[in-house]
């Protein structure tokens, strides 16, 4: 399989909003046999092992701040014991973070095929979900990535939209969603990722309440500067389904 490198021209205006979102181009191709091999070199014991001692620990990883506001969301809203679902995984970071916390079990939808390494894990692929419901969704670097090819889905401009009204169906009615895609200027950088500004957000956000948001300043939505080390900036928000 290969991602696509160019959006069919029919799509154009509906990826930039009509000209409300930038548009840039950086290709991945991250659904060839090459690099799931790559991603599956992942998801061993050895490798959870040391991400679970680093969970433990709090340190970051390859998201760096993103990180951090997440351990200071779970001390206000604590995983002991609760169902988790985490969307989309290239490698068992996150697991590590829910495991570490005191889930009762952790299921992880991925477009690609994975092997469980823990009794507690389990790997699905969306077709594969059957009616399950969760205490508590992560969806962390994930959402801003549907729709664009770049892991084998399909085309889609509105992907990302249609991925979080399938994450509101995931959710007991209480249950909460800990989200977190790159913020700052509207933009499309295809096939890599969406940046969510003042147009986009609104449009992913709609049918939740924010519980709660971890690292926003006051111009979180007026520049694409506040990266870290070419990783783009991922505050958290905490939503639960109206």
């Amino acid at each position: 399989m290969k991602a696509p490198e160019k959006i069919p021209g029919k799509f154009y205006n509906d990826y930039v909003m009509d000209g409300t979102a930038i548009m840039e181009y950086r290709y991945f191709n991250d659904c060839s046999d090459e690099t799931q091999k790559l991603f599956n070199d992942n998801f061993t014991q050895e490798v959870f092992s040391n991400y679970l001692q680093k969970a433990e620990n709090k340190e970051r990883n390859y998201y760096g701040p993103t990180d951090d506001w997440l351990y200071e969301a779970l001390q206000k809203y604590p995983l002991t014991d609760k169902s988790i679902c985490i969307i989309g995984s290239a490698n068992p970071w996150y697991e590590a973070i829910a495991i570490s916390h005191g889930v009762s079990n952790c299921t992880v939808i991925e477009y690609s095929k994975r092997e469980s390494f823990h009794d507690k894990i389990i790997y699905k692929q969306p077709h594969e979900m059957k009616g399950e419901k969760f205490d508590v969704c992560f969806s962390i670097s994930s959402i801003e990535h549907d729709g664009l090819g770049r892991y084998g889905d399909p085309l889609n401009p509105i992907g990302d939209i249609e991925a979080m009204e399938k994450t509101r169906e995931l959710l007991h009615e209480d249950g909460l969603l800990f989200l977190a895609v790159p913020i700052g200027l509207d933009k499309v950088v295809f096939n890599a990722h969406r940046v969510y500004g003042k147009n986009r957000i609104d449009k992913l956000l709609k049918g939740w309440t924010i519980a709660d948001q971890f690292g926003f300043f006051e111009d979180s939505f007026d520049n694409n500067i506040n990266g870290v080390n070419g990783t783009p900036y991922q505050p958290l928000y905490v939503l639960k389904a109206e």
